[in-house]
């Protein structure tokens, strides 16, 4: 006969707890020591203990379901990041014994969105890609929906977010590349409406401003990130004349295909073109991996994921105060890729 599983009062009986720190210990809930998860969670697997969700749910008022509403158009993507922050996501989740509902959508993310927080299936939401200025801020407020974008936008309103530090990484990028003594950069940056996009070009021009310098006319293009977009986008700068003298790309993505460009050209990046970019970190897309290897800012975009989804858990069980904003740091790695212009 098989014995019959503990409860959560029993568990908390033979350990010498209340309820509710044992509660709260197995969802890995930052205010309780880790010596105290460890000792709950082995006695809690040692008693065959599993929790009852709905039994929680009903004591807390909530679903423990956290909710990530995203464009379908980016699973379908050959290049992108998003499985990269998913897998963040996911280990945090997993970590707080919580639940992860994707929300895809084609047109209306609004009807999702006001789905989301009519039926209360979850208990927060996370969302990708902010625009410059973005109105489902303002819904999201009005709807009183827990929620954390990754990324910034440009609202009056206070909000939660998990960005990179986009700003000063290509102010510190296109500084690199002037000390270098490159002065016709050409800059293949992502699509204009997303706020990330519309600062990463601030930075470029801040950077040049701050030494009295003025960048190339049409400078910054704004285009998707894949390789090939990179790669058309190169060849184009490359046959216009006069030629960069370096490349600055959002994407490992896109500097990939300048690298292609590059070479159909008969050019040597490094030697006669110098080309830089920013580095999620996306598995099997690494600026390190190049021939030569790409200098890069470099940060990850999974660990990102898994803030995004620990700092929404932490405002819906009230352990942060809102809003919660937190800019990610990053590191710049100069490789073979930049060397000084004209060097022969």
């Amino acid at each position: 006969m098989h014995q019959k599983a503990a409860d959560l009062k029993s568990l908390a009986l033979a350990l010498g707890l209340s309820q509710s720190t044992v509660s709260r210990a197995l969802r890995a809930h930052p205010a309780i020591p880790e010596a105290t998860r460890r000792r709950v969670a082995e006695a809690a697997e040692a008693a065959g203990y599993r929790p009852n969700a709905r039994a929680r749910g009903l004591a807390t008022g909530r679903t423990e379901t956290i909710g990530l509403v995203f464009p379908l158009q980016r699973l379908q993507l050959p290049e992108t990041n998003f499985v990269d922050v998913l897998a963040g996501i996911s280990t945090a989740v997993t970590a707080r014994n919580y639940n992860l509902l994707l929300a895809p959508f084609e047109d209306d993310e609004e009807g999702v969105l006001r789905k989301l927080a009519s039926s209360k299936s979850v208990d927060g939401v996370m969302i990708t890609r902010p625009l410059v200025r973005d109105p489902r801020i303002a819904l999201l407020n009005t709807l009183r929906l827990p929620f954390v974008v990754h990324g910034r936008t440009e609202a009056a309103e206070p909000f939660s977010f998990v960005d990179t530090d986009n700003d000063t990484a290509f102010e510190r990028l296109t500084n690199l590349l002037l000390d270098y003594g490159h002065r016709e950069i050409v800059f293949i940056n992502g699509l204009a409406q997303f706020r990330y996009v519309a600062a990463r070009a601030a930075a470029f021009a801040r950077a040049h401003a701050a030494r009295g310098l003025a960048p190339l006319p049409d400078a910054v293009e704004f285009v998707s990130m894949t390789e090939q977009t990179g790669f058309v986008t190169a060849m184009r700068r490359l046959a216009q004349g006069p030629r960069p003298s370096a490349f600055l790309c959002g994407s490992v993505f896109q500097a990939r295909g300048v690298y292609r460009a590059l070479a159909q050209h008969g050019l040597a990046v490094g030697r006669d073109v110098s080309v830089a970019c920013h580095d999620d970190g996306v598995r099997g897309c690494s600026a390190a991996d190049l021939v030569p290897a790409l200098t890069a800012t470099v940060t990850s975009i999974r660990s990102a994921g898994e803030r995004l989804a620990l700092d929404l858990i932490d405002l819906i069980e009230q352990i942060a105060p809102a809003p919660v904003q937190r800019i990610l740091p990053f590191d710049l790695v100069l490789r073979d890729s930049v060397a000084l212009a004209g060097a022969p």
